[in-house]
């Protein structure tokens, strides 16, 4: 009853400018070939959202492992505490992005991104010594601890024929192995969906402001604005939106002369 009702109407036409003709599309009077083009532009979808489209059916995609169902797991000598402050990787001590291993219980850090961040490849590198003593295949299948909850978790298979973020069907009674009850958890850290998510976002976001490219500092006439507050950033930007108007170029030349001509007494400017 209190939800505000609206509807939403759009219109294309094609603007002319310095006359400022507004042409509404579609037109039967104007070139086929603009025609055509113009109806290019409105249906195009920008390069961003086709990325974060990719993104998003990519994320969407996720089918069960192959070694899911029929997964090794090694007697366990170990019981996982429910108690997240308890985690931390086996190899290099770190207590977040944690990754135990179905198979044998191992702890591991995540993998180490490119710029450094991220894991210590604790759980990659420990699959890839389970290939030496398990072969062909070695214990691919980890779980991110974090991301425990009765609805299911990140699982991320490591084998080479697969690895990419996978479906567990047996993931209760795997974890339930190693001590840890899924109805009992609480999610503690981002997923991997999250994650792809905030990526994306931030793509979008360092494109926009051309985050890491190596820009030229410029200065003088027409490259620069006022000096930031702190708060007056919004201001400046409108302020630079004015001066490329032609219109408000013809009043800042002729601001002199007419603030000249306003006289000394402002009470009386209206007389």
């Amino acid at each position: 009853v209190d939800e505000d009702k609206y509807d939403i109407v759009k219109e294309q036409a094609i603007f002319l400018m310095p006359n400022r003709i507004s042409v509404p599309l579609p037109c039967a009077d104007i070139p086929e070939l603009i025609s055509e083009a113009a109806r290019a532009l409105i249906s195009k979808t920008s390069v961003l959202a086709e990325e974060k489209a990719a993104a998003i059916a990519w994320e969407a995609h996720v089918a069960e492992s192959k070694y899911a169902r029929d997964l090794v797991q090694l007697p366990a000598h170990k019981q996982i505490s429910p108690d997240s402050s308890t985690w931390v990787c086996e190899v290099s001590g770190m207590r977040e992005n944690l990754w135990l291993n179905l198979s044998d219980g191992h702890i591991g850090s995540g993998r180490r991104h490119y710029d450094g961040s991220g894991g210590a490849n604790g759980a990659l590198d420990h699959y890839k010594e389970t290939k030496k003593h398990f072969p062909p295949h070695g214990f691919p299948l980890v779980v991110k601890l974090g991301t425990i909850t009765p609805h299911g978790a990140d699982v991320y298979s490591y084998a080479e024929d697969e690895d990419t973020e996978v479906i567990d069907p047996k993931l209760a009674e795997h974890l339930s192995h190693w001590g840890i009850n899924m109805m009992k958890m609480e999610k503690t850290e981002k997923s991997m969906n999250e994650m792809n998510i905030e990526a994306n976002e931030k793509l979008e976001l360092d494109t926009i402001t051309e985050a890491g490219s190596d820009l030229e500092p410029i200065s003088g006439a027409g490259f620069i604005g006022m000096r930031n507050l702190g708060n007056s950033c919004y201001m400046n930007s409108v302020m630079q939106v004015f001066f490329t108007l032609p219109e408000f170029a013809q009043l800042r030349e002729s601001a002199p002369s007419l603030f000249g001509s306003a006289g000394g007494g402002p009470a009386g400017d209206a007389l």
